[in-house]
């Protein structure tokens, strides 16, 4: 692993993802990397080896609270991380995932697809699957808010009142989400969702749940 990886980076996942979470993206990653995939002796095969070696290491020390406090507690020291979030989790100070909102999942939606574009290629979020899921979802969903607006009238559709409605109806949908996705919920709409989900490496948008609330 490289050194300037931490487990949280190993695993795609933010530092203030809940347990439930870590489990969801070690069983997706941990799919996608199993060496039984790969022709056995292959460069393929080596290179999976040691990747699932990394991620079992990772979800070894971050699925056990005492020992990912620990661990925490170690990247202060270390000064590998730095900031009040991290001074409390050095001190075990967990608290509610949502007490840490996800600022930039809400802002991917922000100018629709722009927004979404720009998310996608900036390399602080390449490895947070969370961002990039909500980056593709804002970045489709504008492109079709984009050629229903432009097809509208080509249908007959009066432009002022068509726009006017369609636009309102695009607003407040892009409001919701980004709500859903400040408070650390994976939500996939209709259709986009799903295709938005694949690009992140989720077979189904339904079929993971990455909802921020932590496991009972």
């Amino acid at each position: 692993m490289s050194p300037s990886l931490t487990y949280y980076d190993v695993l795609e996942v933010p530092a203030n993802a809940p347990a439930q979470r870590i489990k969801e993206s070690y069983h997706v990653l941990a799919s996608i990397w199993h060496p039984d995939r790969f022709p056995h002796g292959s460069k393929q095969y080596q290179l999976a080896t040691r990747k699932l070696r990394e991620i079992n290491a990772a979800y070894e020390v971050l699925k056990d609270p005492k020992s990912r406090s620990e661990y925490d507690r170690r990247l202060v020291e270390a000064r590998r991380v730095g900031g009040i979030y991290w001074a409390l989790r050095a001190q075990g100070h967990y608290g509610a995932p949502t007490s840490f909102p996800s600022l930039p999942a809400l802002l991917t939606y922000a100018l629709s697809f722009l927004t979404g574009i720009t998310f996608l290629l900036l390399p602080a979020y390449r490895h947070d699957r969370f961002v990039r899921f909500h980056a593709w979802q804002a970045t489709l969903l504008g492109v079709v808010a984009y050629l229903g607006m432009v097809g509208g009238p080509l249908l007959g559709l009066h432009r002022p009142i068509y726009w006017v409605l369609w636009m309102t109806a695009f607003t407040l949908y892009s409001v919701f989400l980004m709500k859903r996705a400040y408070y650390n919920e994976y939500y996939p709409i209709p259709f986009l969702g799903e295709i938005a989900a694949r690009r992140v490496g989720v077979e189904s948008g339904r079929g993971v749940n990455l909802s921020a609330e932590e496991s009972r």
